[in-house]
């Protein structure tokens, strides 16, 4: 028997300085809960076009009687500001529509309905799991770049892969677009960019490694086996680094990315993980471990036993 189906609004912060990981995780409670992907996001209009352009379906209900017209049986906030956050529970409050939360340690913690510490049971496509259940098939010495979809990615691709290549010879370096455009793209002499639109998931699993920023990816990385050199991109990256690089699954090569120390220092990280097939086993196994991928179908069943209880 099929669960019933709720109709929920995501309210997700993204742009150029914060990335898109909120919007990404919204999209993937949404598919797990077989809805509509309804965000409502806040960032700039570039940061809007970039994100109906992905995919999401944006909705803008400014006014209360936008939300009542609507009929939300919940609203799912995935907001670092408190502020920002708080703003919409008091709308959602005044309307009497549950809301739950996403939170990264505690960051923009509110007194919703529901809380998800995505840090503790991390919310991943569906997508993961589904792959995680075949054998991994990666291909030698495939190296994944993907450093989150903001603009940084653009000024550390070429560093990063001119690094990795004169250190590793024969080397296939993908490097994820994340949210750049065409014209945000510079031209890559040891790597080439790669869209993902719909996630990672088949560029993970053909990746013998990956190198990654502190966000979503690595937590997939994890869960699918994948060895991986980790750059703290943001400060709030870095206690997600630490605590996979202490559970054995990923080697942390410090920050600021931008750094030429760090630069060389992921770019040797790569090529001693490449080289080291016992290394990779222990760290894709202390990965598997730590990220079981079932995290988003955790939250998908409590948003649609908070829907059920509010309509009873």
């Amino acid at each position: 028997m099929r669960a019933p189906r709720i109709r929920v609004l995501f309210r997700a912060a993204a742009g150029a300085r914060i990335g898109f990981g909120h919007l990404v995780r919204c999209r993937s409670i949404a598919r797990a809960l077989s809805t509509d992907a309804l965000v409502s996001v806040r960032g700039t209009r570039r940061t809007q076009h970039i994100a109906r352009s992905h995919g999401w379906s944006l909705v803008d209900p400014f006014a209360d009687r936008d939300l009542r017209h609507s009929a939300f049986d919940v609203i799912v906030i995935d907001e670092p500001s408190a502020l920002h956050a708080a703003i919409w529970l008091r709308r959602a409050r005044r309307l009497g529509i549950p809301v739950a939360s996403v939170h990264d340690l505690g960051l923009g913690h509110i007194e919703s309905d529901v809380r998800f510490d995505a840090s503790a049971d991390p919310i991943l496509d569906p997508s993961i799991l589904d792959a995680r259940l075949r054998a991994r098939r990666p291909v030698p010495r495939r190296v994944l770049v993907a450093l989150g979809g903001a603009g940084h990615v653009r000024a550390l691709a070429a560093r990063l892969t001119d690094a990795i290549a004169a250190r590793v010879p024969n080397v296939s370096i993908h490097v994820a677009c994340g949210f750049l455009t065409d014209a945000g793209r510079p031209a890559l002499a040891n790597g080439r960019w790669v869209p993902a639109p719909d996630g990672l998931t088949g560029e993970l699993s053909a990746a013998s490694i990956v190198v990654t920023a502190g966000g979503v990816t690595l937590l997939e990385a994890c869960a699918l086996g994948v060895p991986a050199v980790a750059l703290a991109v943001t400060d709030a990256q870095r206690p997600t680094i630490r605590a996979v690089t202490l559970a054995g699954a990923a080697i942390d090569a410090g920050a600021p990315p931008g750094s030429a120390l760090i630069i060389a220092g992921a770019a040797d990280a790569a090529a001693a993980l490449l080289s080291d097939a016992r290394a990779c086993r222990r760290m894709s196994e202390a990965g598997r471990r730590l990220v079981d991928g079932l995290g988003v179908f955790r939250a998908a069943d409590r948003l649609r036993d908070l829907g059920r209880a509010c309509a009873a």
